[in-house]
C-alpha cells in the first residue's frame, strides 16, 4: 500500500503558501508600475494642458502689444508643447489619431507664429492661429480628462485585481487548513479520545483510516500500548483474585468447620452406636453425615469456581444465592462489631457469570467493612424495576442505557465516607485513599469491570463522615427466560 507522509505534505503546503505570496507580490508590484505608468502619463497630459494654456496666453499678450518679449515665450511654449506631445503614447487608436492630429496643429501654429505675414494678411493669420490655438486647448483637454479617467480605471482595476488575488490566497489556506485537519487534527482528536477512554479504563484499540506514514505509525504505537496495557491489567486483575482468595481462605476454613466438625461428631457418634440394633438411628446419622459431606463439597466447589480461570460465561444466577455466597466466604473477616444485613428478593435472576459476580460482591461487602473504624452496619438490598427510568438524564444513573426490566443493588454502609474530591477516581485501577500496604487499589476498579462486563452501570453516593452508598444496575431476566 502506498504510503504518504504528513511532513511532505506540510512542506507541499507551505511551498504552496510561499508560492501564493510570491505571485500575489509579483503582481502587485507589475500592478503598481502599471499604475504609476498610468499616473505618469496623466501627469505628462496635465502638463501638456498647463503648456497649451500658456503659449495661448502670451499669444494674446503678442497680438495685443505686439513686444518681442511676447513672441519669444509663444515660440518657447510652441517647442514645449511640441515635446510634450512627442512623449506622449496613445494606448487606444482614437488617442492615438488624436495626438497625431494635434502634432500637426502644432506645426501649423508654429509656421504661422515664426513667419508673421505683412500688415495687410495678419488679421488672417490671427484668426487661423487662434483656431489652432483654440482646437490645441480642446484636444490637450481632452487628452488630460482621458487620463484622469484611466487612472481611475487602473486604480479601481487594480483594488479588484488585488481583492481577487487576496480571495484566492485565503480560499487556498482555507483548504490547506481543513486538509490539515482532517489529515493531522482528527486523528491526534481521535487519539486522545482514546487516551481518556484509557483513563477511565476502556481499553479499545483504535483504527484512523490514514495512508500517512506518522499517522499509521502513531496509531500503531498506540495500539501497542494499549495491548500491553490491557496484558498487564490483566496480570494484575488475576494477582488481585489470589490475593482476594488469600484474603478469603480464613472464612472458607471456618466455614468448612462447621460442616466437618459435624460429621466427625456423626462419625464418633455411629462408632460407638455399631452394636445398637437400631438401623433408623444409625441411616440418620450417615444421613447427615451425607448431608455435610454434600455442604463441604459446596463449599469447596464455589472456592475453586472462584479461583478458576475461566472465559466469561453467561447464564441464569439468581441474586440473592449470589450474594449469600459472597457474604458466607467474607464471614471470616467481618469483626462482630459490624453487622451485615441482606435484603434481596428471591425472585431476581441476572443473566450473567456467577464466578465474576461473586468476586464483584465480595469486594464490595469487602470495602463498605474497611470503611467502617469501630461499630456500624452494612446493608444490601436489591430492587426489581420493571418500569423506564423517568428521569434517564438525572441522578446517579444519568445516561445509563440498562436495558427493562432491571434491578438496582445497593450496599450502604455507615463508615467514614469519602472525600468529594476523591468520587470521580475511585473506580480508577490503583487509586486507593487506604495507608500503603493496606490496599492495591484494584477491589473498586474489577467491580466497575465485571458490571461493564453483565452491560450494568454502577456509582456512588458519599460524603465525609456519613458513609457511602454504592448502587449497582444490572439487567434482570424475566420468569420465562431463566427457569
Amino acid at each position: 500500500m502506498f504510503q504518504t507522509s504528513l511532513r511532505r505534505k506540510v512542506m507541499l503546503g507551505y511551498a504552496l503558501i510561499s508560492a501564493l505570496a510570491l505571485g500575489l507580490s509579483l503582481f502587485t508590484i507589475v500592478e503598481l508600475r502599471l499604475l504609476s505608468q498610468r499616473l505618469l502619463s496623466g501627469e505628462q497630459r496635465i502638463m501638456l494642458l498647463n503648456d497649451v494654456l500658456e503659449m495661448r496666453r502670451f499669444e494674446k499678450n503678442f497680438f495685443l502689444y505686439h513686444q518681442a518679449e511676447d513672441r519669444e515665450q509663444l515660440l518657447d511654449y510652441i517647442l514645449r508643447v511640441k515635446q510634450d506631445l512627442d512623449q506622449e503614447t496613445g494606448q487606444d487608436p482614437a488617442t492615438r489619431a488624436t495626438i497625431g492630429q494635434a502634432q500637426r496643429w502644432i506645426v501649423a501654429y508654429d509656421q504661422l507664429a515664426r513667419h508673421p505675414a505683412d500688415r495687410a494678411d495678419r488679421a488672417v493669420d490671427q484668426d487661423a492661429i487662434r483656431v489652432l490655438g483654440k482646437s490645441l486647448v480642446t484636444t490637450a483637454e481632452g487628452l488630460s480628462e482621458s487620463g484622469r479617467v484611466e487612472v481611475r480605471h487602473a486604480l479601481e482595476r487594480h483594488r479588484l485585481l488585488l481583492l481577487a488575488a487576496m480571495v484566492v490566497v485565503i480560499a487556498v489556506i482555507v483548504i490547506l487548513g481543513g486538509t490539515v485537519s482532517q489529515r493531522i487534527v482528527l486523528p491526534l482528536r481521535r487519539i486522545e479520545e482514546s487516551m481518556m477512554g484509557v483513563v477511565n479504563g476502556q481499553f479499545h484499540q483504535i483504527h484512523i483510516p490514514s495512508l500517512d506514514q506518522e499517522i499509521v505509525s502513531l496509531t500503531s504505537a498506540f495500539n501497542r500500548v494499549l495491548q500491553e496495557l490491557r496484558q498487564r491489567q490483566r496480570h494484575l486483575l488475576r494477582s488481585e483474585k489470589l490475593a482476594s482468595l488469600g484474603t478469603l481462605l480464613s472464612g472458607v476454613a471456618h466455614e468448612l468447620n462447621n460442616p466437618l466438625s459435624n460429621i466427625s461428631t456423626s462419625c464418633q457418634i455411629l462408632a460407638e452406636e455399631l452394636d445398637n440394633p437400631d438401623p433408623a438411628f444409625q441411616r440418620d446419622l450417615v444421613s447427615q453425615i451425607d448431608e455435610q459431606t454434600k455442604r463441604a463439597r459446596d463449599i469447596v466447589r464455589s472456592l475453586l469456581d472462584l479461583a478458576r480461570d475461566r472465559a466469561f460465561q453467561r447464564g441464569p444466577v439468581r441474586l440473592a444465592e449470589t450474594v449469600e455466597e459472597a457474604f458466607r466466604f467474607s464471614k471470616g473477616h467481618i469483626p462482630a462489631r459490624i453487622r451485615v444485613i441482606r435484603d434481596i428478593p428471591a425472585d431476581i435472576w441476572i443473566p450473567g457469570d456467577r464466578r465474576r459476580l461473586h468476586q464483584a460482591f465480595i469486594n464490595l461487602i469487602k470495602n463498605a467493612i474497611d470503611a467502617i473504624p469501630e461499630t456500624g452496619e452494612v446493608r444490601i438490598r436489591a430492587r426489581r424495576r420493571d418500569e423506564p427510568d423517568p428521569q434517564p438524564e438525572s441522578g446517579p444513573f444519568a445516561g445509563c442505557r440498562c436495558q427493562t426490566p432491571w434491578c438496582d443493588i445497593e450496599v450502604v454502609d455507615t463508615g467514614s465516607g469519602i472525600d468529594e474530591a476523591h468520587i470521580g477516581r475511585i473506580f480508577d485501577p490503583f487509586f486507593t485513599t487506604k495507608p500503603v500496604g493496606q490496599g492495591s487499589g484494584l477491589g473498586l476498579a474489577v467491580v466497575h469491570e465485571v458490571v461493564e462486563e453483565h452491560e450494568g452501570c454502577i456509582a456512588v453516593e458519599s460524603r465525609t463522615g456519613e458513609g457511602s452508598r454504592f448502587m449497582v444496575r444490572l439487567p434482570m431476566m424475566t420468569g420465562e427466560n431463566h427457569g
